[in-house]
């Protein structure tokens, strides 16, 4: 494991579990169920955008070199899943 191996040198390691951004995915989803789904998801509802995940990036970097965010699951507040 990744962390196991670089927390000794105090390397932080996480995994950022985003919810819908608003990014050109859909265009390239070749299921068209699933494009559909995420179209119209960007469209009903306030999405993520490449800021907020930029920002979580940028705190989970400026956390005490002693703490350790291991993950975190970040989605639109009107993302039911």
């Amino acid at each position: 494991m990744l962390r196991v191996e670089l927390g000794p040198k105090m390397v932080h390691v996480a995994t950022i579990e985003p919810g819908m951004v608003d990014t050109e995915l859909p265009d390239h989803v070749t299921d068209p169920d699933a494009s559909k789904l995420m179209a119209d998801l960007i469209h009903d509802i306030d999405v993520l955008q490449s800021a907020d995940i930029a920002e979580t990036v940028a705190f989970m970097a400026a956390v005490p070199r002693h703490v350790n965010l291991t993950e975190i699951t970040i989605l639109p507040t009107a993302q039911a899943v």
